[in-house]
């Protein structure tokens, strides 16, 4: 992985395998939440379940009744269920994407964010920022942690997301239930 040196759409697919290569496919449990940038919207929650060894997740929302669910090579959300690949089915729940950065749209085409440039920030955290090729000033960024693999955070152009909680779960440990979100009383303290 190169850092602080400006990458070209070229260097994309190099540098989607780096970042696939700092993660151990595993089962893994995440909670974060969300909010719009303008700050008008209350955050909300969610939680996310992926196992990416048998590709699959389940996504929750606060506020919604409906799970989404992809197993089986078979994306169910509240539209119905449609066969879809596992790279693509995070289309409908974008936090999911954020275990598995490499998936993220920002990646070039059809985004269109490159070049992109990488940072090592506080020892083992990577600052990715993707610059729009036609608007230099629309940037996007996603923070990953060498540790593990997983963007820990991620500042999109209208939202910003942060895991609050993540960890690794055993094979044999049942799904988690739906979870019931408590109110959120203040934004994450963000720590690198």
């Amino acid at each position: 992985m190169r850092f602080d040196s400006v990458l070209a759409a070229a260097d994309v697919p190099t540098l989607q395998a780096a970042v696939a290569a700092l993660r151990r496919p595993a089962r893994r449990l995440a909670r974060g939440v969300t909010a719009p940038r303008a700050g008008l919207a209350q955050p909300l929650q969610f939680q996310v379940v992926i196992d990416e060894r048998d590709h699959s997740w389940t996504f929750d929302r606060q506020g919604d009744r409906h799970r989404d669910q992809y197993r089986d090579g078979v994306l169910f959300s509240v539209d119905g269920s449609v066969e879809v690949s596992f790279a693509r089915s995070g289309a409908v729940a974008p936090r999911v994407r954020l275990l598995t950065p490499e998936l993220l749209l920002l990646w070039g085409s059809p985004a269109s964010f490159a070049p992109i440039l990488v940072q090592r920030i506080h020892g083992h955290w990577l600052l990715v920022t993707f610059e729009h090729e036609r608007d230099p000033a629309d940037r996007v960024t996603v923070v990953i942690d060498e540790r593990d693999g997983v963007a820990h955070r991620s500042y999109g152009t209208s939202e910003i997301t942060v895991l609050t909680e993540i960890r690794v779960m055993d094979d044999d440990e049942p799904a988690p239930p739906r979870p019931r979100f408590s109110r959120l009383q203040e934004w994450p303290v963000l720590e690198y």
